[in-house]
Order: structure tokens, then sequence, then C-alpha cells
């Protein structure tokens, strides 16, 4: 190991250590057009179908988001001067690995297919490539357990049809794959699970147990004009079998409010799940998505999902948003159950200005306990910022957060550790990387 190792190794293992801005680059992952009526990101398309836009109405959509001022610009901040976490809250040691979608190429249908990279956390080296089996051509979604050693992956049948300026982009469901990685790094895998797949385009996102025996399935039934009985199913990694299932009925979804992926987080005893959902909600005839995170006991009695604890209500969420290329939770649960980890947005003022910041909430009375990397942009620019990992008491983040010096031309936005100390960048380069596991 080299001597920037060395110092890598010991920032992203010691809260205490950090490493200034210049000893490494950061890990950029360019950002996606905002979302407007025909945008959806990634798989995730709220009420409708998985799509992706067009190159040409991809263009088309940035140009008028830029008109109408959702450019995120810094105002004030800096981004990385989060404010002092809870006294007494320990190191946690980062995952020495973790899955990522990388995009087969940049051009035609391989700019919509993924093969899968297995990554050393410290270094950002690829330790492994991963092409998805036969008959499915891309892998469409990714969960890893916390300790970077099992990750679930479902493969899937990407098409992509007509001319370049008005392509039509479907996704067929295959099979779930299992990879393990031990502790020298090396790779095992994939290996097809029996676990059903949701069929059509149902699938919220799936999430490995910590202890690597477990997958939670969450699903919505898409077949209407909205989605709605959204469910999560607990099934047996090894044989498929069905351990339990709850489901809410009614207009509802289990998305985040940025509609990314990865939807579910465990704690680390396996009692308790953690999901965001959005209620549809009709005011004065029109329709409203309103975004929660809820709490399933994965040992108490019951099958609804309404019986659930709500933790945090936030409310309406903004039609017009700003997001990311990489897909992943904008909520999920501390290990040890403590906190909510949540990406926020509030828009306020004259000239508009938005606040954007990762906060950490009470999970037993939903109050903010700490707030980290405020950034405050122009304009009514929503950003929900990614939430990749937390340690277990929630005092070491990665996230994919607003740079210091705000979005510029390229659109990138940085990925790293997050403390209360400050940011940390990741090593190495992610282009075309569209989802990570930890």
């Amino acid at each position: 190991m080299n001597t920037l190792e060395d110092t890598l190794v010991a920032a992203l293992t010691e809260t205490a250590a950090e490493i200034p801005a210049d000893h490494l680059p950061p890990l950029q992952l360019p950002t996606r057009p905002a979302r407007g009526p025909a945008w959806f990101p990634g798989r995730r398309a709220g009420n409708q179908f998985r799509t992706w836009l067009a190159p040409v109405t991809a263009a088309a959509a940035v140009a008028a988001v830029t008109a109408l001022s959702l450019v995120l610009t810094l105002q004030s901040g800096p981004a990385h001067q989060p404010l002092p976490a809870a006294p007494g809250r320990g190191a946690a040691v980062l995952p020495p690995h973790y899955a990522a979608l990388a995009t087969q190429g940049t051009h035609g249908a391989a700019s919509f297919r993924s093969s899968l990279v297995i990554r050393d956390t410290a270094t950002g080296r690829t330790v492994a490539t991963v092409d998805p089996p036969s008959p499915a051509n891309s892998f469409c979604d990714v969960s890893g357990t916390q300790d970077g050693r099992t990750f679930v992956a479902e493969g899937c049948i990407v098409t992509v049809t007509g001319p370049s300026d008005a392509q039509t982009v479907t996704t067929s469901p295959v099979k779930f794959y299992r990879l393990t990685v031990d502790g020298q790094g090396k790779v095992s895998g994939p290996s097809p699970l029996p676990v059903p797949v949701p069929g059509g385009y149902d699938l919220d996102g799936v999430a490995v147990s910590p202890d690597g025996a477990v997958l939670a399935v969450a699903s919505t039934d898409r077949s209407h004009e909205s989605a709605r009985n959204p469910a999560i199913s607990l099934y047996k990694l090894g044989s498929g079998q069905l351990l339990r299932s709850w489901s809410w009925a009614g207009r509802a979804d289990i998305m985040g409010r940025s509609a990314g992926s990865a939807p579910l987080s465990w704690t680390a005893d396996g009692t308790t799940i953690a999901f965001p959902l959005m209620l549809d909600h009709p005011v004065n005839h029109v329709s409203q998505d309103i975004g929660q995170v809820r709490l399933l006991d994965t040992s108490a009695p019951g099958r609804s999902l309404r019986g659930t604890r709500l933790v945090l209500n936030f409310g309406p969420t903004p039609s017009l948003q700003v997001s990311a290329a990489l897909e992943g939770p904008d909520s999920m649960i501390t290990p040890d159950g403590s906190r909510i980890v949540a990406s926020t947005a509030v828009v306020g003022g004259h000239p508009a200005s938005t606040r954007l910041t990762v906060s950490e909430f009470s999970a037993a009375t939903g109050t903010k306990a700490a707030v980290l990397s405020p950034v405050t942009v122009r304009g009514n620019n929503v950003l929900f910022q990614t939430v990749l990992w937390s340690s277990p008491d929630g005092s070491k983040l990665i996230a994919a957060v607003m740079p210091a010096g705000g979005l510029g031309p390229d659109r990138l936005l940085p990925v790293g550790v997050l403390t209360a100390r400050g940011f940390t960048p990741l090593p190495g380069s992610l282009a075309g990387i569209t989802q990570i596991a930890f």
C-alpha cells in the first residue's frame, strides 16, 4: 500500500482524521436533467412506467428547466460546514467494498444497459466486473449488506427501439442474483436466487438483511392509472421461501421523494425496516404526492403497512426537481435504529432560494437531531441528495451531496464520507455509474 492509500484508509476509518481536498480527486457523478412530466429518474417512474428520455428530448428538458431558473447556483454556505453532531458518537469502519451499476457504453442501447462492478472503497480500484447472465442483458437494481460482503442484483432485459431522436426503452425483469466478496476481495457469483421478481414495472427495490439471510422486496401494483397497494415481502435468500408479507390498501407507492432506487433499509438486528411511502392525496381534485418515512416492525403481528409507525411526514413533494445521475435513497435508518437520515429541501423567500441539507431525525420522536452539509441555492431548486450508507449511530455517512461551489456547467456531484467534521471525497471517477450499494 502506498502513502496515499495509507492516508486515505486512515481518513475513512477514523472519524477524526481528515484529508485536505487536494490530496485526491473527488468521486464525481454527472447529474440528470430535472424531472418534469416526461422524466422519471432511472427505473423509478412513480405512477408511470419506468422510462428514460431520448437524448434530444433530454436536452430539451434541460433547456426548459434552465428557462425556469432551476439551475443550481450556490448562494450561501459553505456546503461542507455541518452543524456539530451529538457528543460522544464514535468512529466506524467503512465497508471494504461496494457494488455499482455501470453503463455498458456511451452510445445506443449500451448506454441504457448496466454491468455490475465491485470496487474497493478505500482506493476506488475495480475488483471485478460482472456481466448479466443470459437471458438478461442488464442489471437493473442492486442492494448490499452493511459489511460489504453480500450483494443482490436484479437481472433484466432492456430493449431499445426507435430512432436516436425518439427512442423507447423498456425493461423486463428476469431473476435475482447473489454475489459475495470474501476478506481477500475475491468475488463469487452471480448465483441465481429462487426469490420471485415482481412482474412488469412493479418492483420498487430490494434490501438484503444484515445477516445476508433474508431479502426484503418492495413492490407496487402499477397496472392501473395510479400506483396502488404497495407491499413489502420477506423471502429466505437461499430457498426463496416467503416468510412474511405486508401491504398498504389504496393509492400509494414505496418510493422516496427523489424516486430513487433502494428505498428500504434495515436495522442491524433485523427487527425493523424503514421505508418511504408516497401517498396519492387529492387536494381540490388535484393529486398531490405526500412523502413519508415509516418503520415496519418485522416481528409484530398483522399484515397491513397501515399499522406501521409514521416517523417523518414531509408533506407535498415538489413536482419539479433536479435529479442526480446516481440513483439512490433520500432517507434511511441508522443500523442502531436511533435515527433517520434524510435529505431535505426547503424553498422560501423572495426572490426564491432553497436550503438543502442532509439531516438526522430521532427515530423515536421524529425531531431533528443534526444537520449536515447545509447549502442554500438561488431559485426554487429542489435536489434530494442521496444517502448511501450510515455508520451504526449515524455519526459517519456516505452520501452524494452538493459541492461547496455549487453545480457548475458539468453538473457533477461529489460522493464521499460526511461527518460533523466535514466532507472527505471518495477516490476514483465513477462516470457512467447509476447505482451504488454499500
